[in-house]
């Protein structure tokens, strides 16, 4: 009862926000050799946060969008499991998709989780949408039978913890930080002397409750949505990681759209992430003031410090999962 009060009330709050209508294109749809499909997805946060308003939002366009002939229910809140198990389900049909940001089932993507990879968002979409991820995602569908259909920006990555005011790399010997189950992640923040220990995003909370780790790190929307104010005090901006919240999808499903199909989901999940993107931006800074009048203290760290100290981490991990020379193409990239 409690989690079908919270869906409703994470629809209410799509609908609140001005989100796009469909109203227009779903008229235009032919939908002609079209199956109708009923399709499950699923996402670990809460319905509020970016992945999660980009998910439920999706979802209820496709269906106006192709006239009921896509219908796709989404779980928010792990209520499918974790990211693990629900690439699981991915892979053995009991899911269409998850939209996440974990990409530590394959190097292609958890590699993207470098620390300052991308200098803003304009570089991010020159990258993804250009022909460096043109290649990862045919590698992708090639080597896994999954397809990155597109990404939604969550915001930048940043630290809270409990007891600590973070403002040098110094600052972080010795703390445990939750990361998610990612090589990369767990580099990242060995290079500054932390103790990252990965765990499943529904157990965070309690494990911040309960002392079990120092602190945490997440887009700001999802540190706020999740209520970790009443957990933590210091909000670090260190901005490490633009990370991608990607929609991953069984290319058997891919396959079993029509062409117009396939044009309307991806027409649909672009113009849905741009309206989020907005969101995101728009309510970054009301999170801070939030945080703020809540008790908490928002610190702007020492930025150059971070990147110097985390700027090798790429050598480990970018030429095995890329290729030799992607790293730097991407830097490149302008």
């Amino acid at each position: 009862m409690k989690r079908n009060f919270c869906v409703c009330l994470a629809i209410g709050l799509l609908l609140l926000l001005g989100l796009p209508t469909g109203g227009s294109q779903s008229m235009a749809y032919t939908g002609e050799g079209q199956k109708t499909l009923m399709l499950k997805a699923g996402n670990e946060g809460s319905g509020t946060e970016a992945m999660g308003v980009q998910s439920l939002r999706f979802a209820e366009e496709m269906k106006k969008r192709t006239n009921g002939k896509i219908q796709i229910t989404h779980y928010i809140a792990s209520t499918l499991g974790t990211a693990r198990q629900m690439m699981e389900s991915i892979k053995g049909g009991a899911m269409a998709y998850m939209v996440s940001g974990w990409g530590a089932w394959t190097p292609i993507l958890d590699t993207t989780l470098l620390p300052y990879l991308f200098r803003d968002l304009d570089h991010t979409d020159k990258v993804i949408n250009g022909p460096i991820g043109a290649e990862w995602k045919r590698t992708l569908i090639q080597k896994t039978g999954i397809r990155i259909v597109g990404w939604v920006f969550r915001g930048y990555r940043n630290c809270t913890l409990t007891k600590t005011a973070v403002r040098t790399p110094a600052d972080m010997k010795g703390l445990k930080l939750r990361v998610p189950e990612s090589a990369v992640n767990l580099e990242t923040w060995r290079a500054v002397g932390a103790r990252p220990t990965p765990m499943a995003w529904a157990e965070v909370y309690t494990a911040l409750q309960q002392g079990a780790i120092d602190g945490q790190e997440n887009p700001t929307d999802t540190i706020m949505t999740n209520s970790l104010i009443e957990v933590q005090k210091y909000l670090v901006l260190t901005r490490h990681v633009n990370p991608p919240g990607w929609q991953q999808l069984s290319e058997k499903v891919w396959q079993s759209l029509t062409p117009e199909t396939q044009k309307v989901w991806v027409d649909t999940w672009n113009e849905v992430a741009q309206e989020v993107r907005k969101k995101v931006v728009r309510d970054e800074l009301a999170h801070f003031e939030t945080w703020k009048s809540k008790g908490g203290v928002v610190i702007e760290p020492d930025e150059a410090a971070f990147r110097a100290a985390m700027k090798d981490v790429w050598k480990k991990f970018a030429p095995k999962a890329w290729g030799e020379g992607v790293y730097e193409r991407i830097q490149a990239t302008r």
